[in-house]
C-alpha cells in the first residue's frame, strides 16, 4: 500500500475501476500502441491498483506519491520514469490534467552510453551495405529527427505525404509537431511506393501491425556489428540521446555566432557614436 496519508488534495477524486482500465487501454489501442507496450501499460496500471489506498482512490497527490513508493522499493529511474509517465497518460484520459507531475527520477547510477554521430552514421553506411533498407530508415527517423519509440506509429503514409507528424509526447502531458526533413521525406516516399504502403504506419511487422521496441531493437543490432557500433548503444533511446545532444551543441554554437555579431554590431556603432570618438 501507498502511504496512508495519500488523501485527494482537491474535492475530486477518481477510482481505477477495471472498466476504467480497459477502456483506457483499448484508448491507446486505437491510437496504435503495439501489443507490448500494451501489456507493459497493463502490468504497470496493475500495479499502481494494488499500491492506491482504499482499492483503487485515484487524487491530485497519487502522483507524487507514486514516485515516492516506487523510487523506494528499488526500482530503476528509467522504470519509475516510464511508470510515472503511465500516470501522466492516465490523469490526460481522466481530463486530470492537473493531477499530472513533472518531476522525474533522477537517481544517480543509471548511466546509458552513449551514441556519437560518427556512430549514428557507421549505422546507417552498415545498414545500407547490408541492403537493410527498413533498418537503414527506422535508424534516421530515430536519430535523423528525433522520434521517440512511442512515436514511431504516428509516423504513418499521411504523415509523409504532408511532410508534418503530429504526436503526443511520452509523458502524456503536451503534443508536438514534428517536420520531416526534404531528404528523409523523399527516401520515406520512395520505400511507401515500392512496398505499397499507402495508408497506416510506415513501420509494420509481417503481420501487419506497428513495429514495437522489440522488433525495432532487433533491427537496428542486425547492422551494429557490420557498423563496427557496441550492441548496447544500438537502440532507440540512444538514437534519441543522440539527436538531443546534436541539437544541443547546434543551438550553442548559434547561441556564440549570436553573441559575436552583436559584439561585432556594437564595436561598429561605437566607431560613429562611441564617447572617445569625438
Amino acid at each position: 500500500m501507498l502511504v496512508s496519508e495519500m488523501k485527494s488534495d482537491s474535492k475530486m477524486e477518481e477510482r481505477l475501476t477495471p472498466e476504467i482500465l480497459e477502456q483506457f487501454l483499448a484508448h491507446l489501442a486505437g491510437k496504435g500502441f503495439s501489443q507490448a507496450s500494451l501489456q507493459e501499460y497493463r502490468r504497470t496500471l496493475l500495479l499502481l491498483k494494488n499500491t492506491l489506498p482504499d482499492g483503487g482512490v485515484l487524487s491530485a497527490s497519487g502522483g507524487a506519491l507514486w514516485k515516492q513508493w516506487l523510487e523506494g522499493q528499488g526500482f530503476k529511474p528509467r522504470t519509475v520514469n516510464m511508470r510515472i509517465s503511465v500516470w501522466n497518460s492516465l490523469m490526460q484520459y481522466l481530463n486530470h490534467r492537473d493531477w499530472q507531475i513533472d518531476s522525474f527520477s533522477n537517481i544517480l547510477g543509471d548511466v546509458q552510453p552513449e551514441l556519437t554521430r560518427a556512430e549514428y552514421l557507421r549505422l546507417l553506411s552498415a545498414a545500407k551495405r547490408l541492403g537493410q533498407e527498413r533498418a537503414y530508415l527506422l535508424i534516421k527517423a530515430l536519430g535523423g529527427i528525433g522520434l521517440r519509440i512511442q512515436e514511431l506509429p504516428q509516423l504513418t503514409a499521411e504523415a509523409v505525404q504532408r511532410g508534418l507528424i503530429y504526436s503526443e509526447c511520452q509523458n502524456g502531458m503536451t503534443a508536438r509537431v514534428r517536420r520531416l526533413p526534404a531528404v528523409l521525406r523523399g527516401e520515406l516516399l520512395e520505400y511507401m511506393k515500392r512496398e505499397g504502403i499507402t495508408k497506416g504506419p510506415v513501420f509494420i511487422t509481417s503481420g501487419g501491425k506497428p513495429m514495437d521496441r522489440t522488433n525495432v531493437g532487433h533491427s537496428i543490432k542486425r547492422v551494429s556489428r557490420d557498423a563496427r557500433v557496441a550492441e548496447e548503444k544500438a537502440n532507440p533511446r540512444c538514437l534519441w540521446k543522440m539527436y538531443q545532444s546534436t541539437q544541443e551543441g547546434i543551438k550553442a554554437n548559434l547561441t556564440i555566432l549570436l553573441e559575436q555579431a552583436y559584439d561585432r554590431l556594437l564595436e561598429q556603432e561605437q566607431l560613429t557614436t562611441g564617447w572617445e570618438m569625438e
